[in-house]
């Protein structure tokens, strides 16, 4: 354990992006009208188990560049100069490659913007897309974000997901094979996940190079099927404590350079049902530094070569 690593627990989003851009860097959050093949009949129409699709309300292309330079010059107001354009909202590689581009290219309105991340799913993504995104890569760092959620396909099913942990390893190594970086995002406590589920399903993202994840505890929202599944008692969530060690040995499982891009998730204000938990995301930090701390853990410490 080198002196940074002592005080370092883990690499955090902001820590890297201070390394990289060398000062802030904020991300201006992007609604640019995708769907997702999960709602819209190409998988289903429910959704995953965990995802309110009556709240689903699609931006239109006329309004990608007005969302960016409102959140921009907002951002400026602050001393902020340096943007990760993100779009956030649904599958955004759902589309053919000529309205991907399109949209993509309207919200690239600011000269301070210097990032590119890219949520969607695996199983919409293709070597077409790619390169394009590799050209995009030759001007700002391109980031694309899988949602795996568990590496075990039983769960996955359980969930609804409509993919399979075969169909993200394999979007992970065509990306890389484009130079793009990854990142995955994994829920803990999903319905029928144990805890050497959840472990797996870091370890799978750790042999697959895999640059960042963002971890997410499952919460209940309303107007889902889990929280129907919530209120008939076949749903048992983790409490925070529980989190904070999965969490922990989770993080001690990553490789050292590996970013960790969000410790905990959250839900759209009033519509959280249970759990309660974080009271904020700071004292959350602090809890599981704590622990960490105490346990005598740190990123790395724990790898497991596994794919």
């Amino acid at each position: 354990m080198t002196e940074t690593d002592k005080k370092r627990l883990f690499y955090s989003l902001s820590d890297y992006l201070k390394e990289r851009f060398g000062q802030k860097v904020r991300k201006v959050t992007v609604d640019a009208g995708f769907t997702c093949p999960n709602r819209d009949g190409l998988k289903g129409t429910d959704g995953c188990i965990y995802c309110n699709v009556d709240s689903f309300v699609m931006a239109s292309e006329s309004d990608i560049s007005c969302q960016v330079r409102e959140r921009t010059a907002k951002l400026r107001t602050q001393g902020i100069e340096r943007f990760i354009v993100y779009f956030q909202s649904y599958s955004n590689t759902y589309a053919d490659i000529e309205t991907i581009r399109r949209r993509v290219e309207l919200a690239l309105v600011d000269e301070g913007i210097v990032s590119i991340y890219i949520g969607t799913r695996p199983d919409v993504i293709d070597a077409e897309k790619l390169a394009y995104f590799a050209e995009l890569n030759k001007k700002y760092e391109v980031m694309l974000e899988y949602g795996l959620q568990s590496a075990n396909d039983n769960t996955l099913r359980v969930i609804n997901r409509g993919h399979s942990a075969a169909d993200f390893a394999e979007a992970v190594r065509l990306t890389k094979s484009f130079g793009i970086k990854t990142c995955a995002h994994i829920i803990f406590g999903l319905p029928g996940d144990t805890r050497e589920d959840m472990m797996r399903s870091v370890d799978l993202c750790v042999g697959l190079g895999v640059d960042s994840i963002k971890f997410h505890h499952l919460h209940v929202v309303r107007n889902t099927p889990l929280a129907e599944m919530y209120y008939a008692g076949r749903v048992d969530l983790l409490s925070e404590q529980a989190y904070i060690e999965i969490l922990a040995e989770a993080i001690g499982r990553m490789k050292p350079d590996m970013v960790v891009s969000r410790l905990v998730g959250d839900a759209a204000q009033g519509t959280l049902i249970a759990p309660m938990w974080p009271e904020d995301k700071s004292g959350f930090t602090r809890k599981l530094t704590a622990y960490m701390e105490e346990k005598g853990i740190w990123q790395g410490c724990r790898i497991v070569h596994s794919v």
